[in-house]
């Protein structure tokens, strides 16, 4: 592991993650903690917590992470990679909470996504609109929390608080990397657009589009040979349908 990106979610996280890209480093954002370790998240956030041990596992062969749940466990996963650096920045608040609310309001909601919404804001999900709760109180409180709960515990010789409209010098410097030439400062997610950027761009999503495609060619199949055999066969809808009604007696 080499740098841990510790600044909340709508901070540049996506900007941040494209700059580790460049560098060539394997990087673990929000959607790759999804594919490859939801459960371990879940499990971590929702259930029994997660050791040293969990977190080297987990990152094994990472160089870099960001976005959540990384940056609410940035310690742990420092104490897991004791070499690894830190990248952390801080947005006016009131542009972040415009920012959060629009991000939120953007995702899919499951099971890894529900956990991280409880461990970054504190919110739960407001069934069955499948949404989190909007509370700016607490929202904003947790994001204060955060920023300065790092910037006073991150050990000092580690830590970069970063201003992007400072481009590539004080990160390539931080991180001993060459500056990219002719290569302009990336800007990723303006606008919450992540879910356009992830399913236009991004291998993962590419390929849970195939698999949810292939699933949904399936279920069609499925669907048109159980018509086929009820157009057969008539009463046997209607056997299964009366034994429905009697077994949960609905009469």
């Amino acid at each position: 592991m080499k740098v841990i990106y510790a600044g909340f979610s709508k901070t540049g996280t996506k900007t941040m993650t494209a700059v580790f890209h460049e560098f060539g480093y394997n990087t673990y954002d929000w959607l790759e903690n999804s594919w490859y370790n939801g459960k371990d998240w879940v499990k971590i956030i929702e259930e029994n917590g997660g050791t040293v041990e969990d977190f080297r596992r987990m990152l094994k062969g990472v160089d870099a992470v960001a976005d959540s749940p990384c940056y609410i466990f940035w310690e742990e996963i420092l104490e897991a990679y004791p070499e690894a650096k830190i990248i952390m920045s801080v947005r006016d608040e009131e542009t972040w909470l415009r920012s959060i609310r629009k991000q939120v309001d953007s995702l899919a909601y499951e099971p890894f996504t529900s956990a991280c919404g409880h461990a970054v804001l504190g919110s739960t999900i407001k069934w069955p609109w499948s949404i989190f709760r909007y509370n700016p109180t607490v929202w904003l409180h947790n994001y204060r929390v955060h920023n300065n709960y790092v910037l006073q515990n991150a050990p000092k010789d580690k830590l970069l608080v970063y201003d992007f409209k400072d481009g590539w010098g004080p990160i390539c410097e931080f991180l001993g990397e060459k500056v990219p030439t002719n290569k302009p400062f990336p800007h990723a997610n303006i606008g919450a657009s992540i879910l356009k950027d992830y399913m236009e761009n991004h291998p993962i999503m590419k390929r849970m589009m195939r698999e949810a495609m292939f699933t949904l060619g399936v279920l069609t199949l499925i669907g048109a040979y159980g018509g086929y055999k009820v157009y057969q066969n008539p009463a046997s809808i209607r056997g299964w349908i009366n034994a429905a009604m009697t077994r949960f007696k609905f009469w």
